[in-house]
């Protein structure tokens, strides 16, 4: 029996009329303490990751790499096309904060021709860079990723332009992210083999970018390192890593990455650690990002309800059903409380 029912059972049976009011008093104490605990908790951020903007920006088709504008009032993503073309699409969308919801997406005036990706605002929101496919001075094929960027104007976005040298090279380097001071994050496969990118760092100096260099072991492992995220003050940078050896156990094996932390403590980065609470599954897991307000982490995820076996045989509706549903194994953008991070560990 509840503790405070058994309060009530009590004193209706057993008190004497003098503490009857007594007893009246200390249930309704405990009902209020009660009351106040379930809205507390109520209130607090749970850590387990939920889908977002479900059917908006969330849907049955392939969303991933979002970031917000620095006010909260868009968040631009990818929808990728069928990886069955040659080269792929993806387009670049945003949606607009309006009426307390997410405007439906439209695509970006500088994407919809090639394959375009990893959206992310400079911290003023004047800029808005991205990786694309697109030809470009050090591949002027298409062939390789390159950083580009557009600036804002009085209707909207200017021409994509290309960030250059030294960040561009004739290989991939792409998954743009900047500081606060214009120290700027990316992914690249300059030292390795194709394909095999990881994470360096430029700084601004005078306006330039000095010479990229590597990440330590850190962060950087035998395997691939992508999507970098650094808040504004350089302190702490998540991204996606395709090392073999913390990959979430179960499930048939597939290219994929999971998502880890690192915290800059007095000037060095701390050992790179494997995020939980869900974020990371036997699904693929990538594009990091936060709210402006810094309360919430958003994230890709490939996760679907398909496990083999199946707890139940499969029907013609229920095949379809799963299919269109929005949890159907290609990418969504989910959001956990910031807690769940534990940047404090």
């Amino acid at each position: 029996m509840h503790p405070l029912f058994a309060v009530q059972d009590n004193f209706h049976y057993n008190a004497a009329p003098l503490d009857f009011m007594h007893r009246k008093r200390l249930t309704i104490l405990l009902t209020f303490c009660v009351s106040i605990a379930i809205a507390i908790a109520g209130d607090k951020p749970q850590l387990a990751p939920e889908i977002f903007a479900p059917g908006i920006i969330s849907t049955d088709l392939d969303e991933s790499c979002g970031c917000f504008s620095p006010d909260g009032q868009s968040f631009y993503f990818v929808r990728r096309g069928a990886y069955t073309t040659s080269p792929p699409i993806s387009i670049i969308c945003f949606s607009d904060f309006r009426g307390g919801k997410w405007s439906h997406p439209e695509i970006a005036s500088f994407s919809g021709m090639y394959l375009d990706g990893s959206p992310y605002f400079s911290p003023d929101g004047r800029r808005l860079y991205f990786g694309s496919k697109r030809p470009a001075q050090s591949s002027p094929g298409g062939r390789d990723w390159n950083i580009w960027f557009v600036e804002r104007t009085d209707t909207g976005w200017g021409e994509p332009k290309e960030i250059g040298g030294p960040i561009n090279t004739p290989k991939n380097d792409t998954n743009p992210a900047v500081a606060a001071d214009g120290t700027f994050y990316f992914a690249s496969d300059r030292d390795s083999q194709p394909g095999y990118l990881h994470i360096y760092r430029a700084r601004l100096t005078n306006g330039k970018y000095q010479l990229p260099e590597k990440l330590g072991t850190e962060i950087n492992s035998g395997d691939a390192e992508i999507n970098p995220y650094i808040t504004p003050d350089q302190k702490i940078l998540l991204f996606g890593s395709y090392r073999k050896d913390n990959l979430s156990g179960g499930g048939n094996h597939y290219d994929r990455a999971d998502l880890y932390v690192s915290v800059n403590r007095d000037g060095h980065w701390m050992q790179a650690r494997h995020l939980e609470h869900g974020i990371n599954t036997t699904a693929s897991e990538g594009n990091p990002t936060m709210s402006p307000d810094g309360k919430w982490f958003y994230f890709t995820s490939e996760r679907s309800p398909f496990e083999i076996p199946m707890k139940e045989k499969l029907t013609t509706a229920s095949w379809r059903d799963r299919q269109r549903a929005i949890e159907n194994g290609v990418g969504n953008i989910y959001r956990i409380s910031a807690e769940a991070l534990e940047l404090n560990r």
